[in-house]
């Protein structure tokens, strides 16, 4: 089957209403365009989570991290997602210190 696993953490968990869901993806498909699709979805601008209006990324306040791997949200259109993979939408956790 062709689903990868969605996590989702935080205000992302109050956005979809659950904590994890399986998604159907096609083959090579782009993380940016996951994200997009998602957000149609619940018709959110999920994108806008990730990724600022100055087009930099807002790791300060989101991240997303695919099979345990944080991922260089300014990429998201280069990476690619396969069918078994696990994506986790958290928001960044600030440490003190």
């Amino acid at each position: 089957m062709n689903e990868v696993e969605l996590e989702l953490v935080g205000r992302f968990r109050e956005l979809f209403k659950r904590k994890s869901m399986r998604i159907s993806i096609e083959p090579g498909t782009s993380l940016l365009k996951i994200v997009t699709e998602l957000g149609r979805a619940i018709g959110v601008d999920l994108r806008s989570e990730f990724i600022g209006p100055d087009g930099k990324p807002m790791e300060e306040s989101s991240l997303i991290i695919v099979n345990g791997r944080v991922i260089d949200l300014t990429r998201m259109g280069e990476q690619f997602i396969k069918p078994g993979d696990r994506i986790v939408l958290a928001p960044s956790v600030a440490g003190g210190g």
